[in-house]
């Protein structure tokens, strides 16, 4: 009984630490599928006096994506009962010409300001429409998101060191006097501690597996979904192999840490 308690002293905190990382490499995941998202809804209009081709922007632009013309006579179109055909004729003759430009992922504030000024230099160009208000609204929640979820899982990470250590020295005097009959004995180090390892992994393993599994379960459940695609969102598809890895280093990583400030106070006391 004394050892399961000890178990779930330990799972229990391994197990608030790794929701959290999932949970942040989740949220990862739904910003670069929203990122790419965007950069696919994504356009930057320009309106020039001359022809552009795409060879003169690669250059400027290092993440370009396509150029499209644009063709204004769908909007002139719906003024056909207002003004003669030849009226819109001449204004096609004197309208500038105007491109979408795409690029290859959703670019930042800085970027956008860099592909402004580098498409103004160019002779002929009138104006870059960026909707840089729009643009800023989306990037700065999408950062937001992102450092909201690293913060949180540093956070929760130093929790989780902290309870772990804690059970640790618990375990640790609990068994005070075979600890102390060992090192009498002249017993190595790695003998002393071994115990606390093998728990260590052991609660790293189970902690881990409860975590995948539940992450495997949840993003399918119906209800889930609906409140993902009601914000705009897909469901990411999660690499819960490699997300098992993850959490599984970060688990042992910490168990392991915990350990070792134990038995280095145990032995200065």
């Amino acid at each position: 009984m004394r050892s399961f308690k000890s178990h779930i002293s330990v799972i229990f905190p391994l197990l608030i630490l790794l929701f959290a990382i999932e949970f942040s490499l989740m949220l990862g995941k739904f910003v670069s599928d929203y990122e790419i998202k965007m950069a696919n809804d994504y356009n930057i209009i320009i309106v020039s006096e001359n022809n552009l081709n795409q060879e003169s922007l690669i250059s400027l632009i290092p993440t370009f994506a396509s150029l499209t013309s644009l063709d204004p006579k769908s909007v002139l179109n719906r003024l056909k009962n207002d003004i003669s055909s030849k009226n819109i004729s001449v204004l096609i003759s004197i309208l500038p010409k105007f491109y979408s430009l795409k690029l290859t992922k959703f670019p930042s504030k800085e970027t956008m300001e860099d592909i402004k000024e580098n498409l103004s230099k160019i002779q002929g160009i009138k104006r870059v429409e960026t909707f840089s208000k729009t643009h800023d609204q989306v990037y700065n929640m999408l950062v937001l998101s992102k450092n909201v979820a690293e913060c949180f899982a540093f956070m929760v990470g130093l929790l989780g060191l902290v309870l772990v250590f804690k059970q640790m020295r618990i375990w640790l005097y609990e068994h005070r006097r075979r600890v102390e009959i060992m090192t009498l004995f002249g017993a190595p180090y790695w003998l002393k501690s071994a115990m606390l390892y093998k728990l260590a992994v052991v609660d790293s393993i189970i902690a881990t597996t409860l975590v995948v599994v539940f992450y495997a379960i949840f993003p399918a459940l119906p209800s889930f979904q609906s409140a993902i695609f009601s914000i705009g969102f897909e469901q990411p598809n999660l690499n819960l192999f490699s997300d098992a890895l993850i959490l599984f280093s970060a688990s042992i990583s910490i168990s392991i840490i915990a350990v070792s400030l134990v038995m280095l106070f145990s032995r200065r006391s």
